[in-house]
């Protein structure tokens, strides 16, 4: 009998991948005669397809606003076997999915005895059912805004504080809308026309203003959005905090309540905050408390639209004030008791494995952490344990979790002192979830010198539909969009 080797592997063929798994001397030739785990096909404009696997009736998904038989009259399959198994018509060559009756594809086990016949048939996808999270990730439009100065014209800044010329930037979406608030411009001259900027979130062109009403512009120190979209800023005065939110920029800002405590008190680039849930009726908010050994962080409820006039602390277990002196939680979802996705630096700034991501339980314990080389997984530089910024206080690694569709997300970005990078992945850190979520770009300047990055994103239960905006510091603004359908 063929010895095959002891450990599991895969083996690439064009565009079908096996699965062959582990046997031994005496082991019998497997009856089994299955396509599993799934069943995706590349279409002509390179989207891939995902599809609902239902006994031997395999569906391919597709959205309402595709030509489908344009699409999948000459697809390209990817799907796996059952150890041993062959498959008939040839997996290389593309098939016609759009054909009356569909794609029929036999499966022939190990042992060349056992067969199963697949169908492959395609239908609309909103009229199929799926499962939760998304299936497709679309790349949305980037722009560097050379107004801003730096990024988009290396060295254009009249602002001679801010080191290189980068900017501090924060950005949230606001219904149809990004608002982008610069700290560095707002620091260097509060009525700068640059401070706060409104576009339109598909194109990302001019959209008009933020209505401020009576904040006073120094004290906007933070924004990012609710789970539904909303703008949430924080406001800071001393050593009290107010949030306001907004459902679209023209809106009035509608404030939900102070607090005693500066959520912004570090003034070097590291103050961050989170929204989970939502900010009109019920939500948490987790904001970076002073640095400690402990890694401490605010977290203050959100009842009915009213902020609570207390709050309590969580301790990530991992020190907020070593390295480049950044750390970030975000809830994984908006339960009273939700565990945490963490972000750390750790080790020697802007060096290799600086960046680390941990799942804490509600009790606080470590329960999942990053993978150590995750170019290793997702085939681009550092987009996990990457380096950390050079500058203290710089933002990396951003973590944010959102609940999409049911399920949850965590995106981060980290980098290299020449890459930004950034990745949506499981909530358990362990896995990619979309090839189209693989981020990385090279920059011209030192990535290191940055403020890193700010990360936003919301899901819109109506639509089916997340969005995802992403700030290099030394690059611009990135965006995607999410869908529950392909």
């Amino acid at each position: 009998m063929k010895k095959l080797n002891l450990k599991l592997y895969g083996m690439l063929v064009a565009g079908c991948l096996f699965l062959l798994g582990a046997c031994n001397d005496d082991a019998e030739l497997s009856n089994e005669a299955n396509i599993v785990v799934s069943f995706k096909v590349t279409g002509a404009s390179g989207k891939v397809f995902n599809s609902s696997i239902e006994g031997n009736a395999i569906t391919l998904k597709v959205s309402p606003y595709l030509d489908a038989e344009e699409e999948l009259s000459a697809a390209m399959p990817v799907f796996y076997l059952s150890r041993g198994a062959t498959v008939s018509p040839d997996p290389t060559v593309p098939q016609d999915f759009s054909q009356a009756g569909g794609v029929k594809y036999t499966v022939t086990a190990e042992d060349g005895k056992t067969q199963n016949t697949y169908t492959v048939t395609w239908g609309i996808s909103d009229q199929l059912p799926y499962g939760e999270g998304f299936t497709y990730a679309e790349i949305g439009t980037k722009k560097s805004f050379v107004e801003l100065g730096y990024p988009g014209e290396v060295g254009n800044t009249g602002l001679a504080s801010i080191e290189y010329g980068d900017l501090l930037m924060y950005h949230a979406y606001c219904g149809d809308y990004i608002v982008l608030l610069s700290r560095a411009y707002i620091n260097s001259n509060p009525a700068s026309p640059h401070c706060v900027k409104v576009v339109d979130k598909i194109t990302l062109n001019a959209a008009g203003s933020l209505n401020l009403g009576s904040i006073n512009i120094s004290n906007l120190k933070m924004i990012t959005s609710d789970y539904k979209g909303r703008c949430v800023a924080a406001v800071t005065d001393g050593s009290q905090s107010e949030f306001f939110y907004w459902t679209t920029p023209a809106d009035a800002p509608k404030s939900i309540g102070k607090i005693s405590i500066d959520v912004a008190a570090s003034t070097d680039g590291s103050a961050n905050f989170q929204v989970a849930g939502d900010i009109t009726a019920n939500a948490w908010i987790t904001a970076l408390a002073p640095r400690s050994p402990q890694g401490e962080h605010y977290r203050i409820k959100v009842t009915g639209g009213q902020l609570a006039s207390d709050y309590s602390m969580i301790s990530s277990g991992y020190s907020s004030s070593d390295c480049s002196g950044f750390q970030m939680i975000s809830p994984l979802d908006d339960s009273d008791r939700p565990s945490f996705a963490i972000g750390d630096t750790e080790g020697t700034a802007n060096a290799a494995n600086s960046i680390h991501c941990y799942i804490n339980s509600p009790a606080g314990s470590t329960t999942n952490v990053m993978p150590g080389y995750w170019q290793n997984i997702l085939q681009t530089w550092w987009v996990g344990t990457g380096f950390s910024t050079i500058r203290t206080g710089g933002r990396s690694p951003i973590v944010s979790a959102l609940p999409i569709n049911g399920k949850t997300y965590v995106t981060l970005t980290s980098g290299t002192g020449w890459w930004y990078s950034a990745a949506v992945v499981s909530s358990d850190l362990q896995s990619l979830a979309h090839e189209n979520l693989n981020i990385a770009y090279d920059v011209a300047a030192s990535r290191g010198w940055s403020y890193g990055e700010w990360v936003d994103w919301y899901w819109d239960d109506e639509a089916k539909e997340a969005y995802l905006a992403v700030w290099f510091g030394r690059l611009g603004l990135y965006t995607y969009k999410m869908t529950c359908y392909e």
